[in-house]
C-alpha cells in the first residue's frame, strides 16, 4: 500500500510541506462551507476567490524559490523571506 509514496524521498521538510498543503486545503474547504468565498478583482487583474489566490501564491512562492536555487551564491533565506512577503501580498490584495 505504501509503495505508492516511494517515488519521493520523505525527509522532515518534505513531510512538513505536504502536511501544510493538506491542512491548507482542508481549512479552505471547511472555511468555504461556513463562509462562501467572494470573487473579487484585485491587483492581479483577474477575478479570483480566496482558494485561487492561495494557489497562485503557492505557485509564485515555488517559482521564486526555484529561481533562487539557480542563482549561484545567493542567500536562500533572503529569497524565502521575499517570496513569503510576495505570497502574503497576493493573498491579501491579489
Amino acid at each position: 500500500m505504501f509503495d505508492l509514496f516511494d517515488w519521493i524521498p520523505w525527509t522532515t521538510p518534505v513531510a512538513i510541506v505536504f502536511i501544510g498543503v493538506a491542512v491548507m486545503i482542508t481549512g479552505l474547504t471547511i472555511w468555504g462551507h461556513y463562509r462562501p468565498p467572494v470573487r473579487r478583482k484585485g491587483f492581479l487583474g483577474i477575478v479570483t476567490d480566496r482558494s485561487e489566490r492561495v494557489y497562485i501564491a503557492i505557485v509564485s512562492f515555488a517559482l521564486v524559490m526555484v529561481i533562487s536555487f539557480a542563482i549561484v551564491d545567493s542567500d536562500t533565506a533572503i529569497w524565502a523571506i521575499s517570496a513569503l512577503a510576495m505570497a502574503v501580498v497576493i493573498l491579501i490584495w491579489g
